[in-house]
This record gives structure tokens, sequence and C-alpha cells, in this order.
């Protein structure tokens, strides 16, 4: 110990002689670090932290399995399983909704979560509820139900945190509710959500012909079930339920999957290990620098070694007191990049698509990311200060001391230049990524939306369930609602639809037969997604009509029943005939959560496709009825502006104040803020791997400069003397500069297979991107060289400038 710290003394004693070059290696390896400990903060919470739950390993999810799919429970499947299933501990079942909540003089559009009591208890938390209690057993039935818990965000939002709350009424869709708790600051903080209700089950939504596919069923096994035992059990109970009551169960099965990140996108778990991969390749490219800078300053120092060595230093000495210098620069480049991660955790998070990580994931700079960091720095020390230290103990004194600490080879130092090759290497596996993360960007920005977006404002409308009963009362609403919104200044056009651009057709799939050509079983039957939207939705949404007419006033109940139907429909299903002549026999949906009987609607009209679920998708079959033959209680409205669209806002709110005043505008955004949103991953994605390759170009730039300058420097004499011998000033430029793109260009050939790889990680989370993109590859290969070439000019610059005259007399 003794030796340690007079080495550790006398390392920071040489640090303060020569500060440019602590400053460069501290700085260095702290933006490697604090690259890494950022992102290793988001993974850390998201795939390793412990869960804040009793036992969360005995969590689990149970699906409905359809047709292969993983789907959502319905309500009779999970009283079924709850009954009939021996394996968990305890079942519950929640489901999301929206509701509104009064607060002030107007209501607020809140999401919300369904509840079955004794879901908390389920997920075991340390302390679930900071005020109050939990919903009771008898809360779960109708009629006794008026109750709610807040989460610890809205209540401290809405409610100013006044724990008198508890026990209070609000009024919510209407409807008073007591609030008999609030839950404590966690998980449920990071969801958008800010109330929870009791989840009841009425004997309609049980019904066999109703089948509602969206509730989520939480498990706990017992203590002895492992969740492959769970998954057996509940496809027997599946197989039972199928044939006690084939007419309902007869194609559904189930499975049981681990609860933690169970819901967690397969692109945003890729997206993350690639993050985490390339600022690992930065930190590896920081610590190859670091090497360089060390390989170039044990060279300067190899007298001073040598001189040590001959006052009877033993290698070992030689060797601990580099590794100690090495280690030094690894503690203080971590101190600064745990300074730095702070801020950039903080962009990363503010960059980060909402709810992007499952709500458990508290992304923060804590213990155990702490200790990878202090490990990541323990690691960059053996990394770069092994092979000066290896080098120092292969050094011979006596030649050492002879050379009197000229050029000793530095010139052609091929380890240096082989870390340069490696850093040129990652340097394009990086810049690969961003460049397909960017191209991919691009044509999505560019994709052909089948609509036009300018002057269009959206929002839904969250009609509380109850609020209009009946196709005439849901008529009545709309027309007088629309009737007022048409008629404010500046309204070009308005309409009300279940589908809307960009964001989907959010009502159903339907089935159906053309008529004439009956499909042979019910599972030939093809199917489409299937909206209502009254008249003007064409009109609004500026989507042509490729054939046929729009929906008019005439379009009415009691009238001929039409659809509408996009060019994929007709691609799909009538390819060699004329779509207007065509009749469809199917059902449509009511509001009751039911199906009507099938009737027949005439086609008399076929419009453009449009992306419909998103920008990836360039459109799914669709129907669209008319909204007066099939009315719908919630719905989204779209207002065409002759100007700004969010200028119209204050009288939008006082027209549907108007006719409602418990009723607000939800999700309020212009078209184009919605296409910003559905880009959001993308544009993280490319940011991000933007941010981190324009990182690594840097430092590999700043290696090659410093390879090629240190060659120079150590050069100088030979350099001298080939000019005096006649060798031309344009000479040495081209040997020094072809000397550095030879370099480049070697790690530039090495980093082909990286970024070939990169390219088959990322195929199917880019959009429009193969594994193998030319244009990208060509632009990042570019890129690369030239700032190769950049990095490798002024050096080549300086070499030919050297006097010949000056650079004999040295010594």
């Amino acid at each position: 110990m003794p030796n340690l710290l007079r080495d550790a003394r006398f390392g920071l004693r040489l640090f303060r002689k020569n500060p440019a070059f602590a400053v460069v290696a501290v700085f260095t390896l702290g933006l490697g670090i604090a690259a890494n400990t950022a992102i290793f903060s988001v993974v850390y919470a998201t795939f390793l932290a412990p869960l804040p739950y009793r036992d969360p390993d005995r969590l689990v999810m149970v699906f409905t399995r359809l047709g292969g799919y993983r789907h959502l429970a319905d309500a009779g499947d999970f009283v079924e399983w709850k009954r009939r299933a021996t394996v968990f501990e305890d079942l519950n079942a929640w489901a999301l909704t929206s509701v509104n909540l009064a607060t002030g003089d107007r209501p607020e559009h809140v999401e919300a979560v369904l509840v079955t009591p004794g879901f908390q208890a389920l997920l075991g938390h340390a302390r679930p509820l900071a005020h109050g209690r939990d919903f009771l057993d008898e809360e779960g039935t109708a009629g006794r139900n008026q109750v709610a818990i807040l989460s610890h965000r809205l209540w401290k939002a809405r409610f100013m945190a006044d724990p008198g709350i508890v026990g209070r009424s609000i009024r919510i869709d209407g409807r008073p509710f007591i609030v008999v708790g609030v839950l404590a600051p966690g998980p449920s903080d990071r969801i958008n959500a800010g109330l929870w209700l009791p989840l009841t089950f009425t004997p309609e939504q049980l019904k066999p012909e109703v089948a509602d596919f969206r509730y989520y069923v939480m498990g706990r096994l017992r203590r002895d079930v492992t969740v492959e035992q769970a998954h057996a059990d509940m496809v027997a109970v599946a197989r039972n339920l199928a044939d006690s009551d084939p007419g309902r169960y007869k194609e559904r099965s189930a499975s049981v999957e681990p609860f933690r990140n169970s819901f967690l996108n397969s692109n945003a778990k890729t997206a993350l290990w690639l993050l985490f991969g390339a600022v690992d390749f930065v930190l590896l490219i920081a610590c190859a620098n670091v090497g360089n800078l060390l390989l170039a300053r044990g060279a300067a120092r190899r007298r001073e070694l040598a001189v040590r060595a001959s006052l009877g230093a033993s290698q070992g000495a030689i060797v601990r007191q580099l590794l100690t210098e090495s280690l030094l620069l690894a503690l203080m480049g971590g101190g600064l990049g745990v300074l730095l991660a702070g801020g950039l955790l903080w962009a990363v998070m503010a960059l980060m698509p909402a709810y992007m990580l499952p709500p458990e994931a508290d992304v923060r700079l804590n213990l155990p990311v702490l200790l990878f960091t202090l490990a990541a720095s323990l690691f960059c020390a053996i990394v770069f200060g092994c092979a000066p230290a290896w080098r120092a103990t292969r050094a011979n004194p006596n030649e050492a001391l002879k050379d009197a600490g000229r050029s000793l080879g530095g010139g052609r130092d091929r380890l240096r230049r082989v870390l340069v090759a490696g850093e040129f290497a990652v340097a394009l596996t990086l810049l690969a990524g961003a460049g397909l993360a960017t191209h991919g960007l691009l044509r999505l920005v560019n994709v052909p939306l089948g609509f036009r977006t300018e002057g269009l404002l959206t929002f839904s409308l969250p009609v509380p369930e109850g609020r209009l009963m009946g196709p005439e009362q849901i008529n009545a609403f709309y027309r007088e609602l629309l009737d007022r919104v048409q008629a404010l200044p500046g309204v070009l056009s308005a309409s009300v639809s279940t589908t809307m651009p960009v964001r989907g057709a959010w009502v159903g799939f339907m089935t159906f037969d053309v008529v004439g050509r009956p499909a042979r079983n019910d599972s030939d039957k093809p199917g489409a997604l299937w909206s209502v939207a009254s008249p003007a939705y064409f009109e609004t949404f500026g989507i042509p009509l490729v054939r046929g007419r729009a929906f008019d006033g005439h379009d009415r109940e009691g009238a001929q029943r039409v659809v509408i139907v996009n060019e994929a429909f007709v691609r799909r299903f009538l390819p060699e005939v004329d779509p207007l002549a065509q009749r469809l026999a199917m059902e449509w949906f009511l509001p009751e959560q039911k199906r009507s009987p099938k009737v027949e609607w005439q086609v008399v009209g076929v419009c453009a496709d449009v992306r419909n679920a998103d920008l990836r998708n360039v459109g799914d079959p669709e129907i669209i009825v008319p909204f007066w033959q099939s009315p719908w209680p919630q719905t989204t409205m779209a207002v065409r502006t002759a100007g700004e669209p969010m200028s119209i806002h204050q009288g939008l709110a006082a027209a549907i104040r108007s006719v409602d005043p418990d009723l607000p505008m939800a999700e309020l955004r212009t078209m184009r803020q919605v296409i910003e949103a559905s880009m959001a991953s993308d544009r993280f994605n490319m940011v991000l791997f933007g941010a981190f390759a324009a990182l690594a170009l840097l430092l590999a730039a700043v290696g090659i400069y410093g390879v090629m300058s240190f060659a120079v420097r150590q050069q100088t004499q030979e350099i001298g003397l080939r000019m005096a011998l006649g060798a031309g000033r344009a000479r040495v430029f081209r040997d020094v500069l072809r000397d550095g793109m030879t370099t480049a260009l070697l790690g530039t050939v090495l980093g082909f297979a990286g970024a070939w790889s990169v390219g088959r990680l990322m195929r199917g989370m880019v959009y429009g991107v193969g594994v193998v993109d030319p244009v990208t590859f060509l632009f990042a290969t570019l890129t690369l060289l030239a700032a190769a070439l950049v990095a490798s000019f002024m050096p080549a610059r300086r070499a030919a400038s050297v006097d010949p005259m000056i650079a004999l007399r040295q010594e």
C-alpha cells in the first residue's frame, strides 16, 4: 500500500507538469463513461433492476390466443379463468378508459384504469397508498362502484396535495364519486392515467355473443408453480371451456407469460440494446485514444524509465507505476463521466417518446449504476494501461540511454496505428447505424400520406358511457354540434368519425361476404377495418375519391345502406370486378358492444389509400359506413380551417360547451402535430445514434491526428534529411497524408463487417431500409474518410514546412 500511494503521488505530480495531456485524457474518458453511464441507467431500470413488487418473479400475464396471436381477454375469459384455474394465488383484471373529471369550472379529460378489487394486494407494493384505503371486494359490484383512488401525480397537480380529499366527493362523467385513497408515488405516476376506478362486469358483458377483448389479466403464481406449468394448466382450462361451450370458446386458447416487460415493444428493446452497444463502442474508442496518448507519452519518457531501471527499479515497480497512472486517469475520467451523465441522462429522457418504457422502469443514477461506472473506469484503466506497461517491460535500458530520447521508432509504431484502425472500424459501425436511422426518418417524413395536412385540427370527444343512448339521440347530438362548429368563422368543413389518417380506425374488424360470392366457411371469410364517418369526412381530410361518390345527407337511417371502401380493399377482395356494382353482406357494430343482424351494404365509392394505422402502413383494407346510418357516441372530430388551425380553439370550445357543458376536447392537436408524434421513436433513434456516431467520429479523427502529429514530431530529423537530399515539400506532404489515409482506410475496410451487422439488427426497426443500404454505407464511408483527410492534413502540412537545416542541427 505505501508503494501504491507513492506511485499515485508521483503520477499526480507528472499530471501537474503536463496538464494538457491530463485534461485531454480525462475529458476523452469522461465523454465515453458519461455516455455509457446514461444509457446503462436506462437499460438497468428496464431490464435488470428489481421490480418494486413482492416476489416479482411470480407475477405473470394471462392472454387469450386467437388464430395463433396474442390478444387481451374478454370479460367471460377472465371470469372463467378465475373460477377454474388452480395455479394462481390470485387473478385480477384491469382495463384502460378515459373519463371527464370536473375539477373546476370546466371538465378535464383524464385517462383512468379500471381494476378489480385486490389488484394492489396482488402486486404487493411495500406501501401501495399514501392516504386512505384500497377498494373493498363489495365495491367491485355494479351500484357500489362509485369510488375512486387518485394517482399521486394527479393528487399533487389537481388537488394541491391535500390529504383531506380522501372521503370527499368528486364528479366523474357527471356522477359523484367518493375518493377513498391516494396512491403512493411510484410506477403509477409513470403511466398516462390519473384515476383508478373499480372494474365491474355487468350481465350484458358476460353474455356469450359479446366478445370485448380489452382486459389485461395478471396473476400471482403459487409458490410451487413455474411459468411453464401455469401455461400448461391454462391451455387445459381453455380446452375444457371449448368442450363445454364450443360456440364461444371453440377457437380460443390461453397463454401465460412473465410479467416483466410483457408490453415492451420489440423495436424498443432492440433500440435500447443497440444504443448500449453504441456507447460501449464510444468507450472503446476513448480507451484507444487514451492508450495512444499513453504510448506517445511512454515513448517520450523512455529515457526516464531507462534511468529508473538502471538505478535498480524492477520491471514490476515500473509496470505498477504506469498502471497506477492509468488508474488515476480512469478514476478522474469516471468522476467527470458521472457529472456529465446526469445532464446526458436528462437529455435522453427528454428525447425519449412518452411511455416508451414500462412504468416500473425508474430511470436514475443509483448505486448499481455508479458501481457500473466504477467497473467501466477500472476496465478503461486495464485496457489503455496494459500496452504502455507491456512496452516498458520489453525496453532495453542501454539502448534507451544511448538514443538519448531521440526518435525511437515512434514514427512507425504499429501498435498505435492498429489502435487507430480499430477506432475507425468502430466509428464506421456507428456511422452506419446513425445513417440508417437518419435515412429511415427521411423516408418516413417524405412518404405520400394520401390526404392534405395543412389547416387541419383534430381532437377527440370523450362522451361518457350512457350519455348518448340510441341512434336518434346520438345523431341529434352530432348534427347540432357539427352545425355549430361549421358556423364558426374560419371553418371550411368539419366531420366526425371513428377513423382518422395516421391514427387508424378504432371501432373494430369486420368479416363480410361479397354478395354472390360467399365464403365456404367462417374461417375463410375476408375481413377489413370497419369505421363510421360523417358525409364531410373525405372533404375535411382531403382524401380523394377514386371512383363513385362520397356520403351525403340522404345516407341516413331508413335509406339504402351504403359503404365506401379504399383501394387496398379493392385490390385484395374485388380485383377483377366493378366495385361499384358489388354489395357486402355483413353485420355492423352497435354502441352497446353488440353486433347487428347481417344485412347488405352497397358499395358507392372507392377512396384513395391513406396512411391509416401509422406512417409506415400504406393502408389496410378498410370499410367506411355513413355515420347517420350507424352512429357511434365517442368520435374524433376534424376541422379544416382557412388559417392557422389553433386560432379557432376558443371558438370550438365555446361551441362544444353550448351543446354539452360537461364535454371537454381531448387530444387537441393539428395534423402536423399528430404526424410529428407518430415519428417520435424514429426521431429518438436518429438523434441518439447520430450523437454517439458524431462523438465516435470526432474521437477517431482526434486519434489519427494524434498518431500522425506524433509521427511527424518523432521523424523531424528523418524528414529534414530527406528534404536536404532533394525530396520536395509536396512529396513529403503526400507521403505523410498517404500514411494517415492508409491507416484510416484499413480501419474503414474492417468496419464493413460491423456496419453489416448493425444493418441486420436494425432491420424492421428502421422504415424503408434493408440490411444493406448502399447510399447509407457510401455516405458513412465518405464521411469517415473525409474526417481522416482533415485530421491528417495538419500533420502533413507541418511535415512539409520543416526547415532541413534546423532539423539536422537537433540532437
